[in-house]
Parts: C-alpha cells; structure tokens; sequence
C-alpha cells in the first residue's frame, strides 16, 4: 500500500464523511504504516500539548496485522468484515474518530461520546476487535511472558526467560557480566528470538 494510497483515504472520508473538517482542524495530519505497530491494530498518536496538538497528528495503521490476515470474516468495532481489506478500513475508521474527538474536544477516549461519533459515522457499536495479536497467536503454542524457553544459538544452547512478545521474542538470558540488570542485580544478556525456534521449558 502506498504513501500515496494512504493519503488519498484520508482525504476521501474526510470529505465525504466531514466536509472537510479535519484537514481545516489540523495543520498536518497523516497516516502511515507500520510493521513494528504488533500490540494494537492501528493507534491514533497526537501530542499532549494543547499548543501543538493540531499542528501535527498521525494514523498509525499496522502493516503487521494487515499481511497476517487471510481468512474471514473478522470481527471489529461490532461489524463484520469478509476481507483483510475491509478489516483494514474498519481499523481506520475508529482511528480516525479518535482525530475527530480531538478536533472538536481537545481529548479522545473510548466513552460514551466516541461510541456516539463512531456509530453515527460509520455503525460501528463497539470499540474492540477480534484479531489476534502476536502475543495471542504465541501463547496459543504455550509462550507467554516469563516463560522459560531454550534456543540454539552460535552452535550453544542458550536458556532464559521470555520478557517481551512482538514479531519475535526478546529472551533474557542470565549472565555474569550482562548488560542487563534485574531488581536485585542480577545481570542478563538479551537476544531477539523467532518463536519458531523456541522450545518450552518447564517452571
């Protein structure tokens, strides 16, 4: 999907759905995709400053839970979506409520004034979804956070504990003189692990 692409969306809801409100509301607002975007399906990220929130906003829609999808139908916002491409327009949607709130409110949430603005837009009567994060697909094959784990590495077998579950998982492995330290000092190494090579161990 293209810059491009992007910014024409945008701009078509704005106008059909707004009138053109928010590109009047904000002095840049953008959408962008992004692979390392693997918690949340897209994410709505303005600054905090009532002096620069309008100035600069963005859409971050994620390119991760795009290109995992394959079959539907997929459940979101309370609609039913057949394709990834509709799902994807759905994510966009709420996030681009979220601009709306902000725009006409100064702050954005998931109350009863969102649910309002989103069912009215667009239909939607919720505010969650059903697509699986890596962390949900992972803990389906037993690796969770604080699971021991082992892992070939460098010809050695390497053994620690899972602190961080995204695109692959972050492995803290016990060491004398690692970079890491623990509440009570002791000190760790931290590898970046495919989950496919990883192998549960017991507690």
């Amino acid at each position: 999907m293209h810059e491009k692409t992007l910014e024409r969306m945008l701009s078509l809801y704005d106008d059909v759905f707004l009138g053109g409100f928010l590109a009047r509301s904000f002095c840049s607002l953008s959408v962008t995709l992004s692979a390392r975007l693997t918690s949340a399906a897209g994410k709505f990220i303005y600054s905090k400053s009532p002096i620069l929130r309008m100035r600069q906003a963005e859409i971050r829609m994620s390119s991760d839970f795009l290109t995992r999808l394959i079959n539907g139908p997929f459940e979101l916002n309370g609609l039913s979506a057949a394709t990834p491409q509709e799902a994807f327009l759905l994510v966009f949607e709420h996030e681009l409520c979220h601009a709306l709130e902000i725009a006409l409110y100064g702050q954005t949430g998931h109350a009863e004034r969102f649910r309002q603005l989103a069912f009215g837009l667009f239909g939607h009567t919720a505010t969650r979804h059903s697509l699986p994060t890596r962390r949900q697909e992972a803990a389906k094959d037993g690796f969770l956070v604080g699971s021991k784990v082992a892992f070939p590495y460098e010809g050695k077998r390497l053994t620690g504990t899972i602190s961080y579950i995204g695109k692959t998982a972050t492995v803290m492995v016990p060491s004398p003189f690692g970079d890491y330290r623990d509440r009570v000092g002791r000190r760790y190494d931290k590898y970046r692990v495919q989950l496919s090579e990883l192998k549960r161990l017991p507690r």
